[in-house]
């Protein structure tokens, strides 16, 4: 959401997210009010050309980031979606769990590894520019950038999810208990630790006068407990519904919508008095040829419903979620996540068998909850 699409690199589709514009000004603004103090005797100017430079090249580094977990995902055949850049720096969205704690451990340690390694490079450079002689503002860059790659690559080795230490120490759980779902909690629960710490230590902060720095060592910590606590949810959820099918939470037969008749009947003679909220879309001959839902049709003009037909409002079939009613609800609700839908039609042998919505999911996923109270409280 509000990302755009840049191109591939390596193969993988890459994105930038609006919030990066945030991330380049405060980068910016950061080294060019840090770089007087350290070589002296420069234009304002040539300041904040020396931090935008940096921004830039600092932005290249995240992206390097990323793209280590991406390689290393793709080396362990793990789906990768895209990469994004964003205001925390970047997101790696994956379509599946590795498949034994070495390959997670491997996937998790090669982002800091790379920003660890990035530092060292910028280092040297540093050191080796300045034995050449060259303007002590380019140096100040270079020394700038070892020193926010060491940081980043400490930082994201700090033990809790959804860091990438979080990672490293899902995958040591993992391996010790033989469980990825105790080892999902535990990383978790670390993440909520380490973010109270991170709230705490920015109050202080605050407190003590560095106002900025308080509140932004305070807002990350904001954002780590809510990925945490959103992620032990991911998992309680998995660990809830797994054994249960697809077919065990599909609508069977679900109500279809004629292709060929207008936005305006459709409404009148299929949606009121009915509960259902999306609809298979037939054609004449009876196959079905896309979705119909009540998004579609909020985009559709009052004054546009009688001039409209249903089929040119409905999402093609090949842009729908498909599931086959054997297949374990866990892979679908991962599918899902990764395209942002909360629906899919549920095929069997050609043919349109049911649907899954996004309220069949939440009833499930609540009596499987119920049903199995200890989910994701594991001793």
């Amino acid at each position: 959401m509000g990302s755009i699409p840049i191109g591939r690199i390596a193969g993988f589709p890459v994105r930038v997210n609006w919030s990066v514009l945030v991330i380049l000004w405060l980068f910016s603004w950061s080294l060019a009010a840090t770089l007087p103090g350290a070589v002296p005797g420069y234009s304002t100017g040539a300041y904040w050309l020396a931090g935008a430079c940096g921004a830039l090249i600092l932005l290249g580094s995240l992206l390097a980031h990323e793209l280590s977990h991406a390689v290393l995902a793709r080396r362990a055949d793990v789906k990768v979606f895209d990469v994004t850049l964003w205001l925390f720096g970047g997101v790696t969205r994956l379509g599946g769990e590795a498949r034994t704690p070495r390959e997670a451990f491997r996937i998790a340690v090669s982002g800091p590894l790379t920003s660890l390694a990035l530092a060292a490079v910028f280092g040297l450079a540093a050191y080796g520019l300045g034995e050449l002689g060259v303007a002590q503002i380019v140096l100040g860059v270079a020394w700038w950038l070892a020193g926010v790659n060491l940081l980043l690559g400490l930082f994201n080795m700090l033990p809790g999810a959804p860091l990438d230490g979080g990672r490293v120490l899902k995958a040591y759980l993992w391996r010790r208990y033989g469980d990825p779902v105790r080892a999902g909690v535990g990383a978790a629960r670390a993440g909520r630790i380490l973010a109270f710490i991170l709230i705490g230590l920015g109050l202080v902060q605050f407190l003590a006068g560095s106002m900025v720095g308080g509140v932004w060592l305070a807002f990350i910590g904001w954002f780590i407990f809510a990925a945490s606590r959103e992620e032990e949810i991911q998992v309680a959820t998995q660990q809830a519904v797994a054994g249960v099918r697809v077919g065990d939470v599909m609508t069977a037969q679900p109500h279809t919508a004629p292709a060929d008749i207008t936005i305006e009947d459709f409404i009148h003679r299929y949606l009121l008095g009915d509960r259902h909220s999306a609809y298979p879309v037939a054609d004449r001959d009876g196959s079905i040829i896309g979705l119909i839902t009540l998004t579609q049709l909020r985009g559709i003009a009052a004054s546009q419903r009688r001039a409209t037909l249903v089929r040119e409002a409905a999402i093609p079939l090949p842009q729908v979620p498909v599931a086959a009613p054997h297949e374990p609800l866990t892979a679908l609700l991962e599918r899902l996540g990764s395209v942002g839908a909360n629906r899919a039609l549920v095929v069997d042998a050609g043919r349109v068998v049911g649907i899954v919505t996004a309220s069949d999911l939440s009833r499930l996923i609540d009596v499987y909850r119920l049903a199995s109270p200890q989910a994701g409280h594991r001793p």
